[in-house]
């Protein structure tokens, strides 16, 4: 197998999917998007596929209000009748404590409104007629957005791909990554375990596992991986569809839920989780005691949950950089190369706008969002995307 292209998009993820879209639509570029396995099979496959803007760092926010836009008219941006991306528009509330978390939320709000996001307090009394179901005695600030929610993240990736070959973007699954191929400086595309594909840009997108690139070029990038744990709870009634999303900053964890398909809570956190090397031999087994914790906490919040049943369970990998915010866009020490890892847990929720902006700047066009804040030399400068919250997935 050989082939000639503009561009090549090294994984079939979310972000991956929408970043070759966004080349063919904006650029007419001949694309090729290369995948190890199936499109959708890596990290964006645990994805809880959470949309929110609640964030504190002003780009987090500008990538968050487009990618809600673009859920929101989805089949347009697409330009396909059929694109679905199984949004549910049910909400979204983070619950703070009183204290750092309450204050910090309060003064971040402004930021918020100023960034185009739709997110305000509300009272413990207006929280409950959107999630009847909480226990709020112990929290002291709620802020709720109405129009954020939960999307679906194989139709989402899945519909970027239909839309992407239709203006002619090559899809190879099966056909893993051995090298990025260079000379004189620059990338000149990929050698792959059916042969070797030329093209004189290469866009990385395959977080967790960036490095299996990367360290074939001698290029060093702060990343670590970790393991997370998502869990679904069946109560005795069903939990239905629309309900909010919630984020719990009480616990320690950051915990947060949604529902999912078949009545259930599906059960996450926002922490660091558990180091690992190797995001292709992680431990695919569940604590008991965090079984016990997160049923516990879930308990705590909505009463209806205390004798809830553990119905699934399954690990995922969060590819995370010093300050938990995203490296984004070219390499300086070589010319043609384009990397997007680092999301630590906010992937999907940034993958439209991140794809549309990934694009925009590979192409020399003036981006919607900037993504220089999200450059790699950002950590060696000193300056890195640090928000209200601290480091974390809620940055």
């Amino acid at each position: 197998m050989s082939g000639t292209f503009d561009a090549i998009v090294v994984g079939a993820g979310v972000v991956g999917a929408s970043t070759a879209f966004h080349l063919a639509k904006l650029g007419g570029l001949r694309v090729c998007v290369v995948e190890r396995g199936q499109a959708c099979a890596g990290g964006t496959a645990k994805s809880c596929a959470i949309v929110r803007t609640h964030y504190s760092v002003p780009s987090n926010t500008a990538l968050t209000v487009r990618s809600l836009a673009m859920f929101g008219a989805f089949r347009d941006w697409l330009d396909d009748g059929e694109a679905d991306a199984g949004f549910v528009p049910a909400g979204y509330m983070i619950l703070a404590p009183e204290g750092d978390f309450a204050e910090r939320m309060r003064g971040n709000l402004a930021l918020q409104t100023g960034a185009g996001a739709e997110t305000f307090v509300v009272t413990p009394d207006e929280a409950l007629e959107h999630h009847p179901l909480l226990v709020l005695d112990d929290v002291a600030v709620i802020a709720y957005e109405p129009r954020s929610g939960y999307a679906d993240p194989y139709l989402t990736t899945s519909s970027f791909l239909r839309a992407a070959r239709a203006k002619g973007v090559v899809v190879k699954t099966n056909c893993p990554v051995e090298a990025l191929t260079t000379a004189g400086g620059r990338v000149t595309g990929v050698r792959t375990a059916q042969g070797k594909l030329q093209a004189p840009m290469v866009i990385s997108a395959v977080g967790p596992w960036t490095r299996t690139l990367t360290d074939g070029i001698g290029l060093d990038i702060p990343l670590k991986v970790s393991r997370h744990t998502v869990l679904t709870f069946k109560a005795a009634a069903p939990y239905e569809r629309t309900l909010p999303v919630i984020k719990d900053l009480t616990t320690a964890n950051k915990m947060y839920f949604r529902p999912a398909s078949g009545g259930v809570a599906l059960v996450g956190t926002g922490d660091y989780g558990d180091p690992v090397t190797d995001a292709d031999a992680m431990d695919e087994n569940v604590d008991h005691d965090f079984v016990l914790l997160q049923g516990g906490q879930i308990g705590h919040r909505m009463t209806s949950f205390d004798e809830a049943a553990l119905t699934a369970s399954w690990i995922g990998a969060y590819d995370i950089t010093p300050d938990w915010n995203p490296v984004l866009g070219p390499v300086p020490e070589m010319a043609g190369l384009h990397l997007a890892f680092g999301f630590s847990g906010h992937g999907f929720k940034l993958a439209p706008a991140v794809g549309l902006a990934l694009a925009q700047t590979a192409l020399g066009q003036t981006a919607d969002v900037d993504i220089a804040p999200y450059r790699l030399g950002r950590f060696a400068e000193g300056e890195l995307l640090v928000g209200a919250y601290g480091v974390g997935s809620i940055s």
